[in-house]
């Protein structure tokens, strides 16, 4: 059984997104299709990602606008109130599908790490 919820933004609207246990390889490909090769750079990236993010998570809002997979302009109509936001609230389900790689440098200075690092 799938669940979603309401999540309610600063303006009072809300958003429900589509229940992160039924999201599939698919899903994750069409994100990654929303990241345009830009010279941005790793904004433009950023930016593109949480866009394709929610085009995919989002099957339902109180906007009077068609929802991000019907038409993706309307993402740039959000009130910037919640923006950040609704940002925020799609990150947990960002680190779900695409985990952070791990980072041998940062690790090894870990005080919390339960091992020694080994010698390079």
């Amino acid at each position: 059984m799938s669940t979603t919820e309401r999540h309610t933004l600063p303006s009072g609207a809300w958003v429900q997104f589509k229940d992160p246990n039924t999201l599939r390889r698919g899903d994750k490909q069409a994100v990654l299709r929303a990241v345009k090769d830009t010279e941005g750079g790793d904004v433009a990236a950023g930016l593109d990602m949480l866009n394709g993010l929610l085009k995919v998570l989002i099957i339902d809002w109180s906007y009077e606008l068609p929802i991000p997979s019907v038409s993706p302009g309307s993402l740039d109509l959000v009130p910037l109130e919640d923006s950040d936001a609704l940002d925020e609230t799609v990150e947990p389900i960002r680190a779900r599908l695409f985990p952070d790689k791990p980072d041998p440098v940062k690790d090894a200075k870990d005080p919390a790490s339960p091992t020694e690092p080994s010698a390079a």
